[in-house]
């Protein structure tokens, strides 16, 4: 998807009459007769500076410190309803560059100004923001492919680059390019010239400006070049069994992105109305935070392919020791979904045989804080909250179960038992909003099974082996929850045995698509594995 964006020059005066309707109209400042402007610093100027430069320079200034009226991003981003192809594409750009170009009795059109100027190569849209001037275009510039699920491709962020939608500054100044006007009043132009000069280096700036230079700054934070993921054929905020069903079902258009998992959610949000319901998933793109491994592994002749994908949550998220425990919407610290995939590339079916197991980890989902310091590695644990009915943890199963199904598995790593009591006293907090949860849900199935590992006690102890247990727990939580197969060979029976896939079975999968209407595979992953530590 390599798109070149074009910038749109605004029409001269001498354009105006002809061409003001190729351009976008600029935006509208409002100038009230009260706003003057202190020329302490011109002092420095000839005194044969004359009345109408001055004036000049007080519309000028005036112009510059008003407060711009901002338009929605719908007002003037509209989407092209037919289709073009690359030939055309490329005539129309050529047909814009012609007209929008200065005439020929212009003097400046012998430095070849107007037209259109390519400033970047994009392979995807981030989105727009709008602080307090005007909106700003973030676009991916550079990309690197790290693998492929099914023949998608995925790919990593490299460089990125944001522009402002703003009408360029044309005062003092003759065409897009910014050349001089030889018809302008020399002491305008050198006035303009030096409040530009003092603006470059941050003097004379308002506060309105000093404040959108600040939000720039704090966006500009976000470093989108480190573990960041998109795809232009494959949802990966989706999981690998969510992709296989949604294409069973309804293959176009795509059903939307799950938007907990996409970065770029807010960003994209006005450009989903500029465009139409139908095409607006080629122009948003959903990004995620979190890790994409790929290997080819060849096991006697059969060559799979394991991939480990995590998905971060955009909820809640923060850093270590700042965000901890649970909101009041239900959303934990540092929440993220992972997904093993195995793809059997050897197998007669066509594309070969996927299967997938998701489990997710979290802070512990009850109210609690770590407030972090130089000379404490090791900061206590607060209790901060006293929530009697549990209501934040109920809301965050409550998503698990509408996300996942039932059984919900909870794995709890943290410690157990110790001298002076830390870890142990959030992990009773969690242990008693469980059972208090339990006590509402009537059917044994949909219960909370919970269950402790003492990991760090096992590790340290001479006769205990971590990965045996680790190995025995997965097992526990595989057989409850299944896992997701496209074409499956072999079942897990109710009591843990492997047996091989019946006729039967696919039967009953399909008399079940039929009842009810809704696309079901013959082995699908119903429930979910939830692992928590301390961090």
């Amino acid at each position: 998807m390599d798109r070149t964006l074009i910038e749109r020059p605004v029409a001269t005066e001498h354009d105006n009459k002809g061409t003001q309707s190729q351009h976008q109209q600029p935006m509208q400042y409002n100038m009230p007769a009260s706003n003057a402007h202190n020329f302490s610093d011109t002092s420095a100027y000839p005194s044969a500076t004359s009345t109408s430069a001055m004036n000049q320079a007080n519309l000028t200034d005036a112009a510059h410190n008003a407060k711009p009226t901002l338009r929605n991003l719908s007002e003037f981003l509209t989407e092209d309803p037919n289709v073009y192809s690359q030939a055309e594409i490329q005539e129309m750009l050529d047909m814009i560059h012609d007209g929008n170009r200065l005439r020929k009795e212009d003097h400046r059109a012998e430095s070849g100004g107007g037209g259109l100027k390519p400033i970047a190569k994009a392979y995807g849209i981030v989105g727009f923001i709008k602080f307090l001037d005007c909106y700003y275009l973030t676009l991916i510039t550079r990309r690197a492919k790290v693998g492929s699920i099914g023949g998608n491709g995925i790919y990593t962020i490299k460089s990125t680059e944001t522009f402002p939608i703003k009408p360029a500054e044309n005062s003092g100044r003759g065409g897009a390019n910014g050349e001089m006007d030889i018809h302008a009043d020399p002491s305008s132009v050198l006035l303009n010239m030096w409040n530009r000069g003092k603006r470059s280096v941050g003097l004379g700036l308002t506060n309105r400006e000093i404040a959108e230079l600040r939000y720039q700054g704090l966006y500009q934070v976000v470093d989108l070049t480190k573990n960041f993921f998109f795809s232009y054929t494959y949802d990966l905020t989706r999981s690998l069994q969510e992709n296989f069903l949604s294409n069973t079902s309804q293959p176009f258009p795509p059903p939307p992105f799950k938007d907990m998992f996409a970065w770029n959610y807010f960003l994209t949000r006005e450009l989903e109305e500029c465009t139409n319901s139908l095409s607006s998933f080629h122009w948003k793109m959903p990004i995620i935070h979190g890790a994409f491994v790929q290997r080819k592994l060849n096991d006697y002749g059969r060559s799979l392919n394991v991939i480990l994908l995590a998905r971060r949550s955009r909820h809640f998220a923060g850093t270590r020791y700042l965000k901890r425990g649970v909101s009041e919407q239900g959303k934990v610290a540092n929440d993220v979904e992972h997904e093993q995939i195995l793809h059997d590339e050897s197998k007669t079916v066509s594309n070969g045989v996927f299967s997938s197991y998701i489990q997710v980890r979290g802070s512990i989902p009850t109210f609690w804080t770590q407030e972090s310091s130089v000379t404490m590695p090791k900061p206590p644990i607060e209790l901060n909250r006293v929530d009697p009915t549990y209501t934040a943890t109920q809301l965050h199963f409550e998503d698990l179960l509408k996300r996942y199904g039932s059984p919900i598995v909870v794995l709890d790593l943290v410690k157990q038992s110790e001298k002076r009591e830390r870890e142990v006293r959030v992990g009773n907090e969690y242990r008693h909003a469980i059972d208090h949860l339990n006590l509402s849900i009537e059917s044994d199935t949909h219960q909370i099974r919970y269950c402790a590992l003492d990991y760090s006690h096992i590790s340290k102890h001479r006769h205990l082996d971590v990965s045996t247990s680790l190995n025995e727990v997965s097992t526990w939580a595989v057989n409850q929850t299944g896992f997701f197969c496209s074409n499956p060979f072999w079942k897990i029976s109710k009591g843990g045995t492997i047996e091989p896939f019946s006729e039967k079975d696919y039967q009953a999968a399909s008399m079940f698509t039929k009842a009810v209407g809704v696309p079901t595979f013959a082995m699908e992953q119903t429930g979910v594995l939830r692992t928590n530590c301390i961090e």
